[in-house]
């Protein structure tokens, strides 16, 4: 499924082994008009942005008279610490980096803006040297040097996702908005296209399928969680370009998801099998539940993020929060997905006006990531762990470590500022 292309580290966990406009971070409407019962950010929230700033450094300053620096190469590693770090794996997610992009950008002090930026320089730089993939990114690279110095991508996963296209889409867009750099549109623009010539998929309702898997082939089944990405991502790129194609690909996407939905339960199916039509009933995921709530924002789906929140309790000492999905282990916990659903539920607040008590159960389970923040077995105090234990078995065949991971630490962030990375205007 989507999450295995995505997420899955023991591949190249193996491999590490044996070889040594207004667009997408859009703060919620009441974090942003400064309503007081939205809890001020946790000191939490520093240290999450002192992680990510260690790992992705200010360029240094141009002397007079002195040559520009060179510009880093290098994207911000997934994980550190812990498992995944004693094996050398030394990846970055394209997902991870898109997501360090928005909530630098969520923040938005200059050195934020100037992080993300390089960030962004580097992805850009990678779509364009890899004429294989014709405009797509793929799902990781090596971290440390991601671009070498004859400017050919150091690929670690020559897989290609839908999903992924679509963060790195988001995260370009932002920007694009943040720094009016074309730069950033032409690569987004580029990036949609390749995404519609080469997963656009007529069987059925017309969608998105998988993308590209690790051997190069095409991955027919699609994905709730992709077709989501997709949605938000080609809705803000119509926004910002005014061209119809874009609106008509974000509907494509959307009416797929939605045809996901399942009233009688009240949560998303994780997509189809590989006919692209009969739908994939096992398992039912966490983030086909949050990322659906934060795109379409629709009252008629809000009922995932109780799904989420009562059929996917996980709890680990004194950490509580979601797990990945139904059949996934429960007494370890997914800080990225609880990251994920505090921000769902601060949305759904702003929509409602918290009759839930939407915030109070957001900040619940804040406070539990920046427990683990503190106190998880590789703990540094600043980074978020991507599980509260190590060997959370995910139910999709593959095991998720309590290192230290940007793409929790992002989300942490998100979520704690009320922002919200697939809104879409309405």
């Amino acid at each position: 499924m989507a999450r295995i292309e995505r997420r899955t580290v023991l591949q190249f966990a193996a491999l590490a082994a044996a070889t040594p406009w207004v667009v997408n971070v859009l703060r919620t409407e009441s974090a942003a008009a400064g309503n007081p019962e939205v809890a001020a950010p946790s000191p939490g929230v520093d240290a999450a942005f002192a992680f990510l700033d260690g790992l992705v450094p200010l360029a240094p300053p141009v002397l007079p008279g002195a040559p520009a620096p060179v510009a880093s190469r290098a994207l911000p590693r997934s994980y550190s610490r812990g498992y995944l770090e004693s094996i050398g794996f030394d990846v970055a997610f394209s997902y991870d980096c898109a997501l360090v992009v928005l909530a630098y950008l969520a923040r938005g002090t200059a050195d934020d803006v100037q992080r993300a930026t390089t960030i962004g320089d580097v992805l850009v730089s990678l779509q364009e040297s890899d004429p294989e993939l014709a405009g797509r990114i793929r799902n990781s690279y090596i971290a440390s040097v991601s671009v070498d110095d004859a400017g050919r991508p150091q690929i670690a996963s020559h897989a290609a996702t839908t999903g992924n296209q679509a963060w790195v889409g988001i995260a370009l867009l932002a920007l694009h908005a943040t720094v009016d750099d074309d730069r950033f549109l032409v690569a987004a623009l580029t990036l949609a296209r390749a995404v519609v010539a080469t997963s656009f998929d007529d069987r059925g309702l017309p969608a998105f399928s998988g993308g590209r898997g690790e051997d190069g082939r095409v991955l027919s089944w699609r994905s709730t969680e992709h077709n989501t990405d997709c949605y938000a991502f080609f809705s803000a790129l119509a926004r910002v370009t005014a061209d119809q194609e874009w609106a008509d690909r974000a509907a494509d996407a959307r009416t797929f998801v939605e045809s996901l939905w399942r009233p009688e339960e009240g949560y998303f199916l994780v997509g189809t099998i590989d006919d692209g039509v009969t739908p994939n009933v096992h398992p039912i995921a966490e983030d086909a539940q949050t990322w659906t709530y934060l795109a379409l924002r629709d009252p008629a789906y809000a009922g995932s993020l109780d799904w989420a929140a009562e059929h996917l309790a996980a709890h680990d000492g004194d950490v509580h929060g979601v797990t990945v999905c139904h059949v996934a282990s429960t007494d370890k916990v997914w800080l990225e997905g609880t990251a994920h659903l505090a921000a769902a539920l601060t949305v759904r607040a702003t929509e409602t006006g918290d009759a839930s008590g939407d915030l109070a159960r957001a900040a619940a389970l804040l406070d539990s990531v920046w427990v683990a923040q503190a106190s998880s077995p590789h703990a540094d105090g600043l980074g978020i762990p991507s599980a509260s234990s190590d060997d959370l078995d995910s139910g999709f065949g593959d095991l998720v470590y309590a290192s230290l991971h940007t793409g929790s630490t992002a989300w942490a962030i998100l979520a704690a500022l009320g922002a919200n990375p697939l809104a879409v205007v309405r």
